[in-house]
């Protein structure tokens, strides 16, 4: 069995708030892994206690005046024989 772990990052601010859906892009991302012969295992939101990065996007979204930031995603697990 092989293992990979996908990494499916999201936009913040009021482009992630207005364009962007995580829906789409888990089910984006599933379905590429699929066509790839890769079974999803499990999905898990990624979610980091890291102060410094909490900050840096903080200082991004206020020096895009709200527009962008980056936002914590989801990992996807999958496996092929």
């Amino acid at each position: 069995m092989k293992n990979k772990v996908i990494n499916v990052n999201l936009t913040g601010g009021l482009i992630g708030l207005l364009g962007d859906s995580p829906q789409q892009r888990l089910n984006t991302a599933i379905f590429k892994a699929s066509e790839d012969g890769w079974n999803v295992v499990q999905v898990i939101p990624a979610a980091s206690a890291n102060l410094l990065l909490s900050i840096l996007r903080f200082l991004l979204l206020i020096a895009t005046f709200g527009i962008f930031t980056l936002s914590e995603g989801y990992y996807i697990i999958v496996e092929k024989k």
